[in-house]
């Protein structure tokens, strides 16, 4: 039996190298619930076979841009993290995300989604994007999260266009 998640979630892959507007990105898989969940985590290429592109996992009609009306006062929490560690927390972290247990539970409706992406000196960026900026401590991520990978996080705050 398949459990719904609250919000859907959709994966988008970053295609086009120079072309940072929407257009640049494609949806290319929609989580409801446990069964689309493990269907796409049983058979996704294990992050390693992709290097050079982007994956994201945002939040119901939440773009990938920061231009997005959700994200343009928002920001994210950045981990560095060596590439054979990377599809492990990738995957911890979704599940976190889209059982809504990535942030504390008063904080929960600021979750925007969830990035990845890979570099050539064998390390990943992986970011948990939120829509409120104001709200950036550490302290309002799940606490399993900082056991596991320590604090080596920064985070950025998106800056909109004036």
């Amino acid at each position: 039996m398949s459990l719904k998640f609250e919000n859907n979630w959709n994966l988008w892959y970053h295609h086009e190298k120079d072309n940072w507007n929407l257009n640049g990105y494609k949806n290319i898989y929609i989580i409801k619930d446990t069964e689309t969940f493990w269907k796409l985590y049983n058979n996704f290429d294990k992050i390693g076979h992709i290097l050079y592109k982007q994956f994201f996992l945002m939040k119901g009609n939440i773009n990938p841009v920061w231009e997005d009306e959700n994200n343009k006062n928002g920001g994210c929490w950045s981990f560095k993290i060596q590439e054979n560690h990377a599809s492990e927390l990738w995957e911890q972290l979704s599940i976190l995300l889209v059982t809504n247990e990535i942030l504390l539970k008063e904080y929960k409706n600021e979750i925007a989604g969830l990035s990845i992406s890979l570099k050539k000196n064998n390390y990943c960026i992986i970011k948990i994007w939120n829509s409120n900026s104001k709200n950036n401590s550490i302290k309002i991520l799940n606490p399993n999260i900082l056991e596991q990978w320590g604090l080596e996080l920064i985070y950025i705050a998106n800056v909109p266009d004036v």
